[in-house]
């Protein structure tokens, strides 16, 4: 098996990209550099770009994504004794890619700006080795070969130093000729960091070897955004203010000192300076390198990003509402009188609180009273009954601003003591309750109605009133004190108003970044060096290598921020000009498993708000997280995201191997699996059947295999870790054992798992679309959309995503198959049979289609091989996402399916040639989307091999026969080897203390 298995690996290592013109994890030239752009920067610190002619470009340093951020910044190389005499002079580029000749910003009008018509080498070549890249320079009219290595510290599972704000380009020179060369290189730049181009308000000024930035001026330019470059240990001149003037005056008079290899030596000044260049002279024997290492450094301290609804203040102050809010509320309706309790007023969604009723004693048959709002119960009225304050009958709005009669039928509770309770326990859209006019009465509400409206009867004999917020205070009705904000587990720390990069706790200038960029180069660098060398020095195939190593990058782009505090908060993507989809989504991080392994303290650091900040006292999580991280959040609960997260939890557990941590967090995880229990599995029969919402941004009516398998997962490692805990689990078992067999029974049509579409039955049935709305043509359209149910679900479809619980589960370390493995495998290769197409230019698409559309190929999400899609089915259903195709073809590969799984990656990688996309940009919903750091689990996909660190366990479990890994864990990486059935373990960086070796035959 294993002979047959690695001769068609070997035949895979030799395929080939783009028509077979390049390796895959090869160089790139020609038209493979035209979209090339590698990060380069920290995590949560911003970046800058190689392009892949070895230009600067997407400059993204102020906490969000400048896509189109190529500033007037260039490096360059003046030989003074070329052939002939004269100096000859290059930017230190290959050739403008032809996208950028007609269709960049700006090029209407002639490219003003830009370094592109300056002379430039003529042939380029450009290589990643994550998180170094080299671009190779030539060109016959230059003595000198180039190249350049791009880079920036990454040192697992260390964080801080694989956060610092900096990046370095090293330019190394190599005499071709027999004669010595003497030359000039520079680096020279318009102040970018200048973002009104108004010299006036900004300046440049001076570090050692090099120049400064600002985007402001005076005794506080650093607390403005700086970006200082510098080149250490070589005789440096620099010119800190080019030459003012009108129209293209400074760029000019900067090439022309360029041109002729004259360095200008020009002090700072205290503003007005367009630009700065720094020149070191060198000279080169024949045949003689000389490496100019250029570093960059940056400090923006402070910014105005701010995300989703944080508790702000209590939600109850110390008068009832007038009615509609001044802060953008719709208008209130509804309510009696003059006053109401309305808690959107004066603060939106954000406030919390509770607002309680002196007790009273029950004595009616009714309690009728006005209520509106949100429809979460989140935010409800409340009856409690009782010494101990039993909530036994709530009620939420209907997201109106109207508010509307409801009533509590007291029968049950004659004669005890009885309190109401307003709560608001939500910051999120229609987090907010109103509530009026609180009457106790015998007689239905029917009976008490006059005249239009909501008018009742005001007849004392008919009617006891409670509270109608009249008065200018609650009165006797209690306001709960609102709690201390914070931004921690142990409510040390102070939230500021808006985001604050970690490294601006750490350092004070962005002169203290550049000294300790200088004085750290070296370790960080060989630190650097040992990861890329042990990721690299594998046997897993090429396409595998180029997928993982190429969405690093995500770790090092705007999409990742690292707050104050050290924690993580990321957006999905990034759009052309901020991040996208913000929150720290949790069903879109779900799919991302490379800092969990590379960087397990900052992946906790996402349980941590997800367990504390995120989640209220009923054990809800808001799937979008507040930034700064506070109490609250910015969406309602996703069932995919929440149950995910309880796997996840497991995940960290066993790679840190921390009992202490379990511990802790139990309580808070067995609260949001019963909430997810209670809310969407009612009726405890093992599947999720009210509506769900899913990172589909839609919501399933009735039982999944998508969802559906996350609960099996959710259950199945909740059973693992109360079992460790010591608690009784046995609900949770029962769960999980009903939901198996459902799961088989009902959800697998023999070829693959689906839907069963819930029309009635529901606590929540679906509310269906008004054939009124439209026009005469379109009524029966709307009526037959009704007929076949809630719109947007699946149903009898074979969705990619149908089984990815389980995919979770088994990269989380739950080794014990949930589901039977043949049933899985049926489904994954049904997948890869109807859903991965060759040519999508047949396909029909009126999603997004420029994921994948034309002669690209692809995954798509989902397909109705044996008929039944519905006329409006889930809103993504006909695209191609790369975090779902490397999800799939990790799990073919995990039960066997090699082939079938590396079809996938390569057909995916096919697209990000170069061409025409990023190769180190995998997008979906932005720019360097977290989801396409599924292409991690491939690694274990493939091998098996995982560490865990509870047990202190090495598994392997490998699917290609003998093999060498990267593997990396809390401690330390290496590479993990099998060779004829022997494990070797070789630890590069750290320890990794191995006291047991579990080696498991594949299938």
């Amino acid at each position: 098996m294993w002979a047959g298995l690695c001769g068609l690996l070997l035949c895979v290592c030799g395929q080939s990209s783009s028509s077979g013109e390049r390796p895959f994890n090869g160089p790139y030239v020609g038209a493979q550099l035209n979209r090339v752009a590698f990060p380069i920067g920290g995590i949560g610190a911003g970046m800058f770009c190689l392009e892949g002619t070895g230009a600067i470009s997407h400059v993204s340093v102020r906490h969000r994504m400048e896509f189109f951020h190529e500033p007037t910044v260039f490096a360059a190389l003046c030989v003074l004794d070329a052939e002939g005499g004269a100096p000859v002079a290059r930017v230190l580029e290959g050739p403008i890619p032809d996208w950028k000749y007609f269709g960049a910003a700006g090029t209407g009008n002639g490219g003003t700006g830009t370094t592109y018509g300056f002379p430039r080498f003529r042939q380029a070549e450009f290589v990643a080795r994550f998180p170094f890249a080299t671009v190779q320079l030539a060109d016959q009219a230059l003595p000198v070969a180039v190249t350049i290595t791009g880079w920036s510290p990454f040192t697992p599972p260390d964080p801080d130093p694989s956060s610092l704000p900096v990046g370095a380009l090293e330019y190394q020179f190599r005499n071709t000729s027999d004669r010595s060369v003497r030359a000039v290189f520079s680096f020279n730049a318009r102040n970018f960091m200048c973002a009104d181009g108004n010299w006036g308000n900004s300046s440049i000024g001076s570090v050692e070897g090099g120049f400064v930035l600002y985007a402001g001026k005076g005794p506080q330019r650093d607390r403005s955004g700086a970006f200082a470059v510098f080149v250490p240990d070589e005789p440096t001149v620099v010119d800190h203010c080019w030459f003012r003037g009108g129209w293209w005056d400074a760029l000019t008079i900067a090439w022309n000192n360029v041109a002729q290899g004259t360095p200008v030596d020009n002090p700072p000044v205290d503003s007005n300076a367009p630009g700065a260049s720094l020149a070191v002279p060198l000279q080169l024997a024949p045949g003689q390198e000389k490496t100019i290492r250029l570093l960059a450094s940056w400090y923006v301290p402070a910014s105005s990003l701010r995300f989703g609804n944080r508790a702000s203040g209590p939600a109850f102050r110390q008068a009832p509402s007038r009615g509609t809010a001044q802060n953008g509320q719709q208008p209130v309706a509804g309510f009696l009188g003059r006053g109401l309790v309305n808690t959107f007023d004066p603060d939106g969604d954000a406030s919390q609180g509770s607002l309680t009723s002196p007790a009273f004693r029950i004595d009616k048959r009714y309690l009728h009273f006005l209520v509106g709002g949100g429809s979460d119960l989140q935010t409800r009225v409340e009856l409690r009954v009782g010494d101990e304050d039993e909530v036994v009958q709530s009620v939420a709005g209907r997201d109106r601003e109207q508010l509307e009669w409801t009533s509590f039928d007291l029968a049950r509770w004659q004669g005890q003591e009885a309190r109401i309770g307003i709560v608001d326990r939500s910051s999120s859209g229609w987090g907010h309750i109103l509530a009026d006019h609180f009457v106790l009465s015998d007689e239905p509400l029917a009976a008490l109605r006059t005249g239009s409206g909501n008018a009742i009867t005001a007849e004392p004999q008919r009617v006891v009133l409670l509270q109608d917020f009249e008065g200018d205070d609650y009165g006797d009705w209690v306001a709960e004190p609102q709690p201390a904000a914070c931004c921690c587990a142990t409510g040390a720390c102070e939230i500021p108003e808006s985001y604050t990069p970690w490294y601006s706790t750490q350092y004070q200038t962005v002169a203290e970044v550049a000294r300790h960029w200088r004085n750290s180069y070296a370790e960080l660098r060989q630190r650097s060096e040992v990861f890329r060398d042990a990721f690299f020095d594998s046997t897993l195939p090429p396409e595998v290598l180029e997928a993982v190593a190429a969405n690093l990058t995500i770790i090092k782009s705007p999409t990742v921020l690292r707050q104050q505090d050290g924690r993580l908060w990321c957006f999905e993507g990034c759009g052309d000009d901020s991040g996208c989809c913000p929150g720290s989504c949790t069903h879109v991080w779900n799919y991302a498993q490379a800092l969990c392994h590379l960087f397990p303290s900052l992946e906790r650091s996402l349980r941590q708000t997800e367990y504390h900040e995120s989640q209220d006292e009923q054990g809800r999580q808001a799937f979008r997280a507040n930034l700064p991280i506070a109490k609250g959040g910015g969406a309602f609960d996703a069932a995919d995201g929440q149950l995910g997260g309880i796997m996840k939890a497991y995940r960290e557990w066993r790679i840190s191997g921390d009992d202490q941590w379990l511990s802790a967090y139990w309580p808070l995880i067995k609260k949001s699996l019963n909430y997810m229990i209670a809310k969407f599995d009612p009726r405890h029969t093992g599947l999720l059947e009210e509506d769900h919402h899913n990172t589909y941004d839609i919501n399933y009516f009735g039982p999944d295999g998508h969802c559906g398998s996350f609960y099996l997962g959710a259950l199945q490692a909740a059973v693992a870790m109360g079992t460790a805990t010591g608690d009784d689990v046995t609900t949770y078992q029962q769960l999980l054992d009903k939901g198996k067999q459902r799961m088989l029974s009902e959800l697998f049509n023999g070829e693959y798992f689906i839907q069963i579409v819930q029309k009635e039955g529901l606590d929540r049935n679906f509310v269906p679309t008004n054939p009124a709305y439209q026009s005469d043509a379109y009524r029966r359209t709307a009526e037959l959309v009704n007929e076949q149910g809630p719109k947007y679900q699946y149903g009898t479809g074979c969705l990619s995503d149908g089984v990815l619980g389980l995919w979770m589960a088994a990269v989380c370390g739950i080794d014990e198959p949930i589901l039977p493995v043949p049933e899985v495998r049926s489904h994954l290769l049904a997948v890869h049979r109807y859903n991965l197409k060759r040519d999508l230019s047949a396909h029909a698409n009126p999603q997004r289609p420029t994921f994948a559309m034309g002669d690209d190929g692809g995954l798509l999400l989902c397909s109705w091989p044996r008929g039944g899609k519905p006329l409006l089915p889930f809103v993504y259903s006909d695209e191609v996402w790369t975090g779902i195709e490397y999800q799939v073809a990790a799990h073919l590969c995990m039960l066997g399916c090699v082939e079938e799984g590396l079809d996938i990656v390569r057909t995916c990688r096919l697209r990000y040639d170069g061409v025409r996309r990023n190769p180190f940009n995998e997008y979906e919903c932005g720019h360097w989307y977290a989801r396409a750091m599924s292409s991690y689990a491939l690694l274990q996909g493939l091998t098996g091999a995982r560490y865990d660190a509870v047990t202190k366990t090495l598994h392997v479990r490998s699917q290609v026969g003998d093999f060498r890994s990267f593997l990396c864990t809390e401690t330390g990486f290496g590479t993990v080897e099998l060779r004829g059935g022997e494990v070797l373990l070789q630890v590069r960086s750290g320890t990794i203390p191995v006291e047991k070796w579990e080696v498991v035959a594949a299938p």
